[in-house]
């Protein structure tokens, strides 16, 4: 029956988030802004529940075939959730400081969450592109928050116009994709003949605006700003959970939805993922504020998580997969050491002496930029290596050489900021010792702490991503 709850058991994550919202927006109305810490409590409480139903939901097809629950979609929804309990707990400290600590950004972290649950569940292109939308909608609003910010409001204007831009593009290929299949099912739109002209045309227009969800190059000009832009409590929210949703994208549609005409999205693919290597790691060395740097950084992986896909197959996806959810940590635990500076730009100087203010912090971020550069036995070097061996297997030797030669030039602005942690004098107006929360301090040091496990012990992580793309 309908209404037995085992109906309804691929979908309880999603119910339970929406269930949550409300419950947090009412909240937030009684408490209003005089006790934050309430807010923040509620929203980490009710997150924990909807992990716990990411567990309990079981694999399936709902809406015939519209909305799908495997492997895939749990993996990239507890990763989720994980991720935005941890920003929930990094940001307040800095959007308190730019007077942004409301319950709307709680709201609208939950809102792009769920975003991020209906995409990775998407099995049809009405499915995905309301993901995807509901996503867009709530980070635009986001980095918008800081309402007496012209920074802000520039970035979100930017966001906002460029991201019409590229959901357009992306709705113009997903009905010619409809047009040419007759259905929405992405399982079905992809016994699209590969000779088609007209699949060659949605492949690029899709495409395009896969490539901005990403910010890959050429549709990469949003990405410093919205970095940059808001609090780096928004920040930090950005540069993290949009990105499973953008992996999702690339899975959902490009390989499921329009596989036939592979060979020439994966030629597009290849220019995009040099193209961001090359550029992200050429302009994050002259990078002088911490936020911008970081989002060229950004751009830079993009390129390495591209080439995965490049590689296609089980393997090349589960490596793609396995780097996205290592980078996402890596850029996560990034951005609590910079907000735990306490400054809303923060410039690279600022983390001068690092390590006489804060000792475990400095130890922190060492491991994070060393995991960064690609460093056995972090994390980051294992990520890197997999896309590296499945390129070379593939018989794609030249993208790994590319991928090595930028992996190292990278190293630069890396090293660059261990050096000023290490071996600079503080700035003279920062010679007080920092004191970061003790929920701050806990998560980044179980941010570290998990790029040392997944580098050490990657199999648990590695085996995951696998099955998403295995059998069964």
């Amino acid at each position: 029956m309908v209404m037995d709850l085992a109906y309804w058991a691929p979908l309880y994550p999603e119910l339970a988030l929406a269930l949550l919202i409300p419950v947090l927006l009412l909240v937030d109305l009684a408490v209003g802004r005089k006790r934050p810490l309430v807010i923040q409590s509620v929203c980490l409480a009710g997150l924990v529940l909807v992990g716990w139903t990411c567990f309990a939901a079981a694999d399936g097809e709902m809406f015939h075939g519209a909305f799908v629950m495997d492997k895939l979609a749990r993996l990239l929804k507890v990763a989720g959730v994980l991720l935005s309990l941890v920003a929930f707990v990094y940001a307040p400290r800095d959007l308190r400081q730019a007077g942004a600590l409301r319950g709307e950004y709680y709201l609208l972290g939950l809102f792009a969450l769920l975003g991020v649950f209906v995409t990775a569940s998407a099995g049809s292109l009405l499915t995905l592109y309301l993901g995807l939308e509901l996503l867009a909608l709530a980070l635009y609003t986001l980095v918008a928050l800081q309402r007496d910010s012209a920074r802000a409001a520039e970035a979100a204007m930017k966001y906002f116009v460029l991201g019409a831009i590229g959901s357009g593009a992306m709705l113009y290929g997903m009905s010619l994709l409809y047009g040419l299949s007759g259905s929405l099912l992405l399982s079905e739109t992809a016994t699209l003949a590969s000779e088609s002209v007209g699949a060659y045309v949605a492949a690029a227009l899709v495409l395009t605006g896969v490539a901005f969800k990403l910010g890959a190059v050429p549709f990469h000009q949003w990405v410093a700003d919205a970095y940059d832009g808001p609090p780096l409590g928004v920040a930090v929210l950005l540069a993290t959970v949009p990105k499973l949703a953008s992996f999702a994208l690339i899975v959902r549609l490009l390989v499921d939805g329009i596989s036939a005409s592979q060979e020439q999205w994966n030629l597009l693919l290849i220019v995009m993922a040099v193209a961001s290597l090359s550029l992200g790691t050429i302009v994050a060395m002259a990078q002088t504020q911490a936020a911008r740097l970081l989002a060229w950084a950004a751009i830079a992986h993009v390129g390495f998580l591209l080439l995965g896909v490049v590689a296609g197959g089980g393997e090349g996806l589960s490596a793609a997969l396995f780097y996205t959810l290592v980078y996402v940590v890596m850029a996560a635990g990034a951005f609590g050491v910079v907000i735990a500076l306490e400054k809303q730009a923060a410039p690279l100087d600022s983390l001068r002496g690092l390590y006489r203010r804060h000792p475990g912090m400095a130890f922190i971020m060492l491991l994070i930029m060393l995991s960064m550069i690609g460093i056995p036995p972090l994390a980051g070097f294992l990520a890197k290596w997999q896309v590296l061996m499945v390129l070379v297997d593939q018989g794609l030797t030249a993208l790994a050489v590319v991928a090595v030669v930028f992996a190292v030039v990278g190293a630069y602005y890396y090293l660059r900021i261990i050096r000023l942690m290490f071996m600079e004098a503080p700035l003279e107006q920062e010679q007080e010792r920092l004191k970061p929360g003790w929920g701050a301090s806990l998560v980044l040091g179980a941010n570290g702490l998990a790029l040392v496990v997944i580098g050490v012990w990657p199999d648990p992580l590695l085996e995951l991503c696998r099955a998403a793309f295995g059998p069964g």
